[in-house]
Order: structure tokens, then C-alpha cells, then sequence
């Protein structure tokens, strides 16, 4: 047993860095569990959005706040079976409130399918199709299948959901790539110069900080012109993001290359004749990497969040774009929520997008330090 171990151990450690992260990584069950639902996240919102959700953004049905229909594994003689069904949708007026609404009938039931024929599409923009992952027969008119209901405009919500995740965590994606950009470049160039350029970006970090973070999100948002088109105001609240974010992770790349710049590769290359620039991004900064990628993972989830309160306040995204926050948006109402409850359910998913990253980020932080105690 003893001499197992120390094979064990030997080949633990003449294994590279990066083997060791993985290794790391792979023993936390939350991490590789937060890092699955991620990619489950931009693989069926991000890339297949078309093909995953049973109808098109916008297409519209005759039900109008309808009510999810359940799933049930019987035939259409009531008998079990292993095909899941959900019941038909019978339309009925509340004398009380006078309100249309729907109940199930449980004589109608139908079968889902797998790879349905429905209405076309462009996959990634580019392919056209018209099979979708599931959905009921096409060839009946009377049967639908609202998963999560319908909103006011008889649109299904587990498409929108679908869709809107894309936008949501697109915003969270690119507004970090450009919060790396700038965070990172100015947090090397302060934490290599010191001196004025180093007091000038930290006063400008300081400033940036300084401000409350919600009114500034609000005030940056509300600044935007109305008439603005929705891609258009999608970019520059994109912009908005990265804007108040980049602060923190150039402070946090200054400290490490405060650090690093004093080791003895890089005076090495100093007295070889490399250029500052050189020796910042071809020497310093991939030294910071790893403690930029944790911090990148555990700062998507607040650009996420943001985008998700700007557009339920009215001053993100706007219709006809479609976010998670553009679909709490229309829940902004007592009546909403009295009459469609169903149309909260979007919020479990931005629960369960931000807890993943969270899950993602402090997986990375223990595996990125592999020879910690942790």
C-alpha cells in the first residue's frame, strides 16, 4: 500500500500544471456540476435556441395567458405509457372576472415527439430548417404544447426563455471579454510603470468605483437615446457594463504584476534588451492568467444580474430584443402576477445561470493552486 501511494504521489507531481488544475478541478463535485449546467446554458440558449425551443420568438397562438399544460405518460385511452403527453387546453370565461381563461381537458391528449416539423428557421443565422427538438403533432391544429405557459400575446414561454437566455448571457460574455481587455491592459501598464501612470490609472479606477453601482447603472442606461435601435442600445448597455466593471480587475492585475515584475525571468529579459511592451504582454501578463480567469467567472454572474434589473426597470433591453429581463419585465404588474404566476418562471433560470457560474468560479479558483491546502 505504502509503495502505491508514493507511485501515486510521484506521478502526481511529474504531471504538468495544467494536469494538476484538471485533476484539482475534476475532485470538486460542484465546480464540474456548475461548469456542466454553463455549458448546458450557452449550448441550448446560445448556439441552439432555434432548434431547442419548440416555436419562434415571436410566433403567436390563440392562447392567450395560458396556463402550463402538465405532462403525463398515458395514451390517448388513459392507459400508461412511456411517450410523455400533456392534456388539451379547453377555453372557458370566469363569469366573476370576466377573464378568459383555460383548463385542461384530459380527454385530449397529445403525444410529444422528438424532432418535429414546425415552423422554419435559420440555424446559427446561417442554415435553413424546420425541425425543432420536440413538440406535438404538426398536423393538428388543435395541439400545442406550453411547457410554461403562454404570455398575453399567446407566445410560449419556455421559447422565450430559451431565446432571452441567449441575449442575457451573451451580455455577461462579451461584456466581459471587454472588460478584459481594458481591465487587464491598464492593470499591467500601472502595476509595470508606477510612478504618474500608475497614480493616474488608480485615481481613474477610484473614480470609477466611486459611485453607488446601481444608480450609476441606472443613470448610464437612462442616458440612452430612445429612439436608439434595440441592437444599438444592446451594444452600448453592453458597453455600460464593461464600463463600470473593468476598475476591480485592473486593480487586481496590478497587485500580481507589482509582484511578478521583480522575478528574475523578467530581469533577464530586461537585460537582453526587450521592449516594455514586450516584456508586459509576452512576459508578465500570461503570468496573471489564472487569477484573471476566476475572477472573470465569478464577474459574469453580476453582468448578468444587471442586465436582468436594467431591462425588468425599462432602461436595458427593449422589445422586441427579448432577455430574461425583458420577460420579468412584463410580470412588473399585481395583475400579472395574480392572473399568470407562470410568468415568473423565468427567474429560477437566472437563479440557476448565476449560482452555476458561482459554483464555476470557485472550482477554478481551488484548481488554479493545486499545491494549496484547500
Amino acid at each position: 500500500m505504502a509503495e502505491q501511494n508514493g507511485a501515486a504521489e510521484k506521478e502526481q507531481i511529474s504531471q504538468s500544471y495544467w494536469s494538476l488544475v484538471w485533476w484539482k478541478f475534476k475532485k470538486s463535485k460542484t465546480a464540474v456540476i456548475g461548469g456542466i449546467v454553463v455549458i448546458a446554458f450557452y449550448l441550448f440558449c446560445g448556439l441552439l435556441a432555434e432548434f431547442v425551443a419548440p416555436y419562434t420568438l415571436q410566433q403567436q397562438t390563440e392562447y392567450l395567458e395560458a396556463r402550463p399544460q402538465p405532462i403525463v405518460f398515458k395514451n390517448k385511452e388513459g392507459n400508461f405509457s412511456l411517450r410523455p403527453a400533456v392534456y388539451g387546453l379547453d377555453e372557458e370565461i370566469d363569469m366573476a372576472t370576466r377573464k378568459r381563461t383555460y383548463v385542461v381537458n384530459k380527454e385530449n391528449i397529445y403525444p410529444l415527439r422528438l424532432f418535429v416539423r414546425a415552423e422554419p428557421y435559420k440555424l446559427f443565422g446561417l442554415i435553413p430548417m424546420k425541425i425543432h427538438f420536440f413538440g406535438v403533432n404538426p398536423d393538428n391544429s388543435d395541439a400545442h404544447v406550453f411547457l410554461f405557459g403562454t404570455d398575453r400575446l399567446g407566445r410560449d414561454i419556455f421559447s422565450r426563455i430559451i431565446y432571452g437566455g441567449r441575449l442575457s448571457l451573451l451580455v455577461g460574455l462579451i461584456g466581459q471579454a471587454l472588460t478584459l481587455i481594458l481591465g487587464l491592459s491598464l492593470g499591467v501598464i500601472s502595476g509595470y510603470y508606477g510612478g504618474s501612470v500608475d497614480i493616474l490609472v488608480q485615481r481613474l479606477t477610484e473614480f470609477v468605483t466611486a459611485f453607488p453601482r446601481e444608480p450609476l447603472f441606472m443613470a448610464l442606461a437612462a442616458a440612452i437615446p430612445p429612439k436608439w435601435s434595440p441592437i444599438a442600445v444592446y451594444f452600448m448597455l453592453t458597453l455600460i457594463l464593461a464600463f463600470v466593471q473593468w476598475g476591480g480587475l485592473a486593480r487586481q492585475v496590478r497587485s500580481l504584476i507589482l509582484s511578478l515584475r521583480e522575478q528574475e525571468y523578467v530581469l533577464a529579459a530586461t537585460s537582453f534588451g526587450a521592449s516594455d511592451s514586450r516584456i508586459m504582454f509576452r512576459h508578465l501578463m500570461p503570468g496573471t492568467m489564472s487569477h484573471v480567469i476566476v475572477i472573470l467567472t465569478l464577474m459574469i454572474p453580476s453582468m448578468i444580474l444587471s442586465e436582468t434589473a436594467l431591462s425588468w426597470l425599462g432602461l436595458g433591453l427593449r422589445p422586441p430584443l427579448t432577455s430574461w429581463g425583458v420577460l420579468l419585465q412584463e410580470v412588473g404588474s399585481v395583475r400579472a402576477i395574480r392572473f399568470a404566476p407562470w410568468l415568473l418562471i423565468p427567474v429560477p433560470f437566472v437563479l440557476l445561470a448565476i449560482l452555476s457560474f458561482n459554483m464555476l468560479g470557485d472550482g477554478l479558483r481551488d484548481a488554479l493552486d493545486p499545491y494549496g491546502g484547500r
